[in-house]
């Protein structure tokens, strides 16, 4: 096994009260401590496993008792973390894996005359405030993401908060719903610049350094543009002594587990290569007209080789058997939020519904699990270039396979930390196969 996949050091691991009178650090008592973050998630979780030999802290009466009733440890108590990794060593990386969250649940406790054993489940403090704010006012901002830039100010984020911009608007009321229940909704139908309603479809998430809000197309452009500086891994037939060359240690892919890499009909059920758009007007009793109804995908900015689309009906000619796979359908949202009668829309589900559905399905087309040495400089939504073997007769080969090779993107992390180990494992998705030719 890798050097770098060695214990990690704990430099710091404080549990305050949440009166803030007491901290206590317990760093000799850490059993297991995973991190998590997940474009899928606004906020980053952890869970931590401690075991302590107790006579920890002066209870309410003086007297010394363990941690989890001497602190004591309700929920909301603050931890501050800080971690450093093998592979920081190895980098020459001065600064540590350093991050505050606060407990969110005990998830077990068990004690006898000399111990104590607890788990607790960690989430960011933006995660707490937001179950404490709700939303009740109109926002009719002029683009999805100036609304969501005002709504996550609410919360008050600790760390920046990065948005891209989008060309479209989703004017609504709060009805009071938390502020990340709105960012999460609404970056389901933010379009990105240029896009034209070609495309659609952002994630709203969360890691160490911030909030982001990311079109799949910007972090399919981003993970392009940066190929050259993304993190390579390489899953190696022989490895060299990991102790004698620490460089080719830090770039192995240890496992590999293949969650998907084709389900047809999922696709074809999601939309993602063709879909009709019937929506409904209100105003004067319209239906879309079939002409105008069908949606084919033609995304240029993709990781992969483009691949001749599949064959979709006539939309001038619509045979009861040749309907699109997905069938999307609605009321147009039209004056809703005005005084008086308005013949605006205040939502056309025409600009995204369609578009957002295809771009989610093809973005985890394929869609693999690693296990590497531990990389805590790695965040949910960054690029990774792995590099496989092709598969020739058994033999050993240095020919690599261009098909499932190439640029991947991060779409969950986990960094995990036992007493002798650690390691970091990837969920990583791509929208399509093989290394792009440059042009």
């Amino acid at each position: 096994m890798s050097a770098l996949t060695g214990a990690s050091v704990y430099t710091k691991f404080n549990i305050t009260s949440k009166d803030g009178k007491k901290t206590v650090s317990i760093i000799g008592g850490v059993l297991d401590f995973q991190y998590f973050e997940n474009l899928y998630s606004p906020i980053t979780t952890a869970i931590i496993e401690v075991a302590n030999t107790g006579n920890t802290v002066k209870g309410p009466d003086g007297d010394l008792q363990g941690v989890f009733n001497g602190l004591p440890i309700r929920g909301g108590e603050r931890i501050h973390f800080q971690i450093k990794t093998p592979f920081d060593n190895f980098a020459g990386k001065s600064e540590p894996f350093d991050y505050v969250m606060y407990v969110d649940k005990i998830l077990s406790y068990a004690t006898d005359k000399r111990s104590e054993h607890f788990v607790l489940h960690l989430v960011s403090r933006e995660g707490i405030t937001n179950e404490q704010t709700r939303i009740s006012r109109k926002y009719t901002d002029p683009t999805i993401d100036k609304t969501i830039g005002q709504i996550i100010s609410l919360l008050e984020p600790l760390q920046p908060v990065d948005l891209e911009k989008s060309e479209n608007a989703f004017p609504f009321t709060g009805n009071m719903k938390h502020p990340l229940t709105w960012a999460v909704l609404l970056s389901k139908h933010a379009v990105p610049v240029g896009a034209k309603s070609k495309s659609a479809g952002f994630f709203f998430w969360q890691t160490k350094r911030g909030f982001v809000f990311k079109s799949i197309d910007g972090l399919i452009k981003f993970a392009k543009e940066s190929e050259k500086s993304a993190q390579k891994y390489y899953y190696r037939e022989t490895m060299s002594n990991p102790y004698e060359n620490q460089g080719e240690s830090a770039t192995t892919i240890l496992t590999v587990q293949v969650n998907k890499s084709a389900d047809l009909r999922r696709s074809l059920n999601e939309g993602e290569k063709s879909s009709y758009r019937i929506f409904f007007n209100p105003l004067d009793f319209s239906f879309t007209q079939p002409n105008e109804s069908l949606y084919t995908p033609d995304f240029k900015n993709i990781l992969g080789e483009v691949e001749k689309p599949a064959a979709v009906a006539d939309p001038e000619n619509i045979n009861a058997t040749q309907w699109a796979p997905r069938v999307l359908s609605g009321v147009a949202n039209v004056g809703t939020l005005d005084v008086g009668v308005s013949t605006e829309f205040n939502y056309n589900p025409y600009q995204d519904q369609a578009q957002a559905a295809a771009r989610y399905s093809s973005f985890s087309n394929i869609d693999l699990n690693i296990l590497v040495p531990v990389n805590t400089n790695l965040c949910a939504g960054d690029p990774v270039y792995l590099e496989f073997p092709k598969v020739n007769d058994f033999r050993e080969t240095t020919e690599i396979d261009r098909k499932t090779s190439g640029l991947y993107i991060i779409r969950e992390i986990t960094h995990k930390f036992l007493p002798t180990k650690s390691y970091t494992s990837m969920r990583v998705v791509r929208d399509s196969l093989g290394i792009k030719t440059k042009s």
